[in-house]
């Protein structure tokens, strides 16, 4: 007798599930993108800082930092290595540069040694006249001796090494070296510098790996200037320099700016992403009833959303104010309180976070909004639960008013020192209750009018006698109104006892038959000496009865009924045959000409609890009015077999009613009964004789109007 999984339904409606978690997903992203995109400021070096401005996280200060940076890579010393092939080398270019000179020097006709042939051979020093002439001048021991100290002083640079960069030095080295010596000219010291720098190299070279690798030690070895999260970046009245001007552009606070933290938002976006795949988990694993109802799964999606919405606006009047218990309310009273506890976690989770982008802190103010959000919303769920009163709301606002201060309390005193502060924030956070109880009774009541939800309250305002259905049942079809009245007994007493909703129990009793208004006198409760049946063929006949599931839904459905309700209508009878019709059907055209589905109801059968308690009473209430034995045996026997029949007849099959659940409502449905049809004591039929009045009892007025009138008075 458990329901049966309704497998392609899920399926068709998994895709639109889906899309309204995106929806979700999408909506609460921009809200929390809205939050925390940082305020912008028009502002420029140099200018004078009208306002103070706090870092909204931690933030580099990249110009200082850039500076150690530039002073550690100074200091770092460049790394060479010896190439010992340089020293040889170089003495060869000397030897072979002081051979062309002495060739110029001493060619055996001075005429044949040009200018043009001096330059090739020394190309490297674009000679001169009057260099070629100087050259001529020289004896054979002035340029003996001044090839023999150059190759020796050149030796010596080069063995003390000469290091890359340093050439300009060595050369300057070479030049004081001759003048010390104070044997050549000034000229003559000039053409040898000339002749050492095109034949002069570097035997130190820079090792570019060694001394790169060893910089970028010593940049990683510098700690950056970082702006901690709170710290004033520039001060009311401050010059504003260029390093906070590159603050407030990484944080994305100057107006024009288009850089954007992809970072936090990365990072906000995913947090909300867990949030929602907590709760999704979570219903896919306790709630799937809820989770594959598309009209419940959209209205927990609006709940959030809204929810979200007024806090958003709410925390510019005050951080403390969000009213977060508003969503915990709302899916108490129109969802399923075990729901509430973990959506309470999920907008507690997104309240402080929200709360963080507008403040800039995620400390205080985040664990003050999450603790009371938890610790309120759990105590608002035990509050409200199973309460039709919507007064109940208000005082589980107050309720949670208190629970908040005390939670702001114990939080503020935990991480502030200000005790002023702390006790300020504890009657925002107050408020915040107060609030969520008053929007809660406002929302409540357009929300259930646009998912046409059953609630307590709703029910309550459904059981009314004053309903247009129920005033016209009283007036155009009485006896259905009262047979109703007696099944609403009989079902709320026995979904009582299984565990089921009483409440929905009766008022669907209330409704289960209104489809009858549409031929009240064909159905026997109403009827006063004429029956039409009796003047009607048996299949039409059945096809009126059959028609009042239908014809009730269609009605109720005019007047906005919820589903449940709707589905107790078109349940109450399963496809149960009408036997009576069917019985006279045979009889007048006999067994093989009469298909007894051509007399059944058109169901479903009964899928809740509910609609098939509803059943039951119904089918119970008609037969007890006939019975002739109406002892507690006598109607326990009936029970037992009106109930049995209906398992025969498989009407229980997709209802989750078990066998226990069966026998409780069986004594419900017995108590009631008994006290339905209890024993009355017979009155015996008495001459009552007439009333004496007491000679005291007359008044004085009455006694003299006796005395006028003793005749008038004797015949009284």
């Amino acid at each position: 007798m458990r329901k049966p999984k309704n497998r392609r339904w899920r399926a068709n409606s998994s895709p639109l599930i889906a899309l309204m978690g995106v929806m979700t997903y999408l909506a609460l992203l921009a809200m929390l993108f809205a939050v925390f995109k940082p305020e912008q400021y028009d502002l420029r070096a140099g200018q004078v800082s009208p306002i103070t401005i706090t870092a909204s996280k931690d933030v580099e200060d990249t110009v200082a930092t850039q500076a150690l940076i530039d002073e550690a890579v100074a200091a770092v010393p460049v790394s060479y290595t010896l190439d010992e092939s340089v020293q040889p080398a170089v003495l060869e270019a000397f030897a072979a540069t002081f051979d062309a000179l002495d060739g110029i020097r001493t060619g055996r006709d001075a005429d044949l040694v040009t200018l043009e042939e001096a330059r090739a051979l020394l190309p490297d020093m674009e000679m001169t006249e009057e260099d070629v002439q100087l050259v001529r001048s020289l004896d054979d021991e002035t340029f003996a001796a001044l090839r023999a100290d150059v190759v020796s002083i050149v030796d010596e640079l080069l063995s003390s090494r000469i290091a890359e960069g340093g050439e300009a030095e060595a050369l300057m080295k070479l030049e004081r070296e001759l003048e010390n010596q104070n044997t050549y000219s000034e000229t003559v010291i000039s053409l040898v510098r000339r002749a050492a720098a095109a034949c002069l190299r570097a035997n130190m070279l820079i090792d570019q790996e060694t001394t790169a690798a060893n910089r970028q030690k010593a940049v990683e070895s510098v700690e950056p200037v970082v702006y901690l999260k709170g710290r004033n970046i520039v001060r009311s009245g401050e010059i504003i320099t260029r390093a906070q001007i590159a603050m407030l552009e990484n944080l994305g606070m100057l107006m024009g700016n288009r850089s954007i933290d992809v970072l936090m938002y990365i990072g906000v976006g995913l947090l909300e992403l867990l949030v929602l795949l907590m709760l999704a988990i979570y219903m896919i694993t306790y709630e799937q009833e809820i989770l594959h109802d598309a009209r419940r799964t959209c209205l927990l999606c609006v709940i959030i959303i809204i929810t979200c919405g007024i806090c958003m606006v709410v925390q510019n009047v005050n951080q403390f104010l969000v009213p977060v218990a508003l969503g915990v309310m709302l899916t108490t009273l129109l969802l399923k309180s075990r729901l509430a506890l973990i959506v309470n976690i999920a907008l507690a989770v997104l309240g402080g976070l929200m709360n963080s982008g507008v403040t800039g802190s995620f400390s205080t103010s985040l664990i003050i909004v999450m603790m009371t959000s938890i610790v309120s919303g759990s105590l608002c769920i035990a509050l409200i639960r199973n309460k039709t009163q919507r007064v109940v709301v208000l005082l589980a606002g107050l309720m949670v008013c208190i629970a908040n201060m005390l939670t702001t309390l114990a939080v503020g005193l935990i991480t502030e020192a200000n005790t002023t502060n702390v006790l300020f924030w504890a009657l925002w956070s107050g408020g915040s209750g107060l609030l969520s109880g008053v929007l809660c009774i406002g929302l409540q009541p357009l929300l259930e009018w646009m998912f046409n939800l059953v609630t307590p309250a709703k029910l309550m305002e459904l059981s009314n006698p004053n309903h247009p259905l129920i005033r016209r049942m009283i007036l155009e079809a009485s006896g259905t109104y009262h047979h109703s009245i007696i099944v609403a007994n009989l079902a709320e007493a026995a979904a009582d006892a299984i565990g089921a909703n009483g409440l929905l129990a009766r008022v669907g009793a209330y409704y289960h038959d209104v489809g009858k208004l549409k031929r009240p006198m064909y159905f026997k409760e109403n009827q006063i000496g004429d029956n039409p049946h009796d003047r009607t063929d048996p299949m039409v006949s059945a096809a009126i009865v059959t028609a009042h599931p239908a014809d009730g839904v269609e009605l109720a459905e005019k007047y906005r009924m919820p589903k449940p309700i709707l589905d107790i209508i078109r349940q109450h009878h399963g496809n149960t045959p009408v036997v009576y019709f069917y019985d006279r059907c045979v009889k007048q055209n006999g067994a093989e000409n009469v298909d007894i589905d051509d007399f059944r109801y058109p169901g479903p059968r009964p899928q809740t609890r509910e609609a098939a308690v509803v059943m039951l009473a119904d089918t119970i209430e008609a037969a007890a009015r006939t019975t002739p034995d109406r002892s507690m045996e006598g109607l326990e026997a009936l029970i037992r077999k009106l109930i049995r029949g209906k398992i025969d007849d498989g009407q229980l099959n997709e209802s989750p009613m078990t066998l226990e659940d069966i026998e409780k409502a069986t004594m419900a449905f017995l108590t009631v009964l008994s006290g339905v049809f209890h024993q009355r004591v017979e009155y015996p039929e008495l001459k009552i004789p007439p009333r004496k009045e007491h000679p005291a009892a007359i008044p004085a007025e009455a006694d003299g109007a006796a005395a006028k009138r003793p005749e008038e008075m004797k015949n009284a």
